[in-house]
């Protein structure tokens, strides 16, 4: 049986990738506190693995992993976005954004 959907992954609009940005971003009207609780579920649906929260006044980090490539996955509530990125030096960063974003059905902006 597959495990029920968090009501929080709901709220996140329509996933957006920009390859120009080097950016799969995803519209959230969530609180701080929400995105922590949203971003272990939303990785774990694109088989990334999730690092230890590190937390700034307005932004949240996480640094993430999908295969070998080292992604870097941000909240900021000024913005509402929650957005994933490749760290920089990775070299097959762009290729591995491109390949979530075609899993998630991101609309290409």
């Amino acid at each position: 049986m597959e495990p029920t959907v968090n009501a929080l992954l709901l709220k996140l609009g329509r996933p957006q990738y920009s390859a120009d940005r080097g950016q799969l971003l995803w519209p959230c009207p969530l609180t701080q506190e929400q995105a922590a609780e949203v971003a272990p579920q939303l990785m774990a649906r694109l088989e990334c693995q999730l690092g230890a929260l590190e937390q700034g006044a307005d932004r949240l980090f996480w640094p993430a992993r999908f295969e070998d490539t080292v992604l870097g996955l941000q909240f900021e509530a000024l913005c509402d976005s929650l957005w994933l990125e490749a760290s920089d030096g990775a070299v097959d960063g762009a290729e591995t954004l491109a390949f979530l974003a075609a899993q998630v059905g991101a609309e290409h902006v």
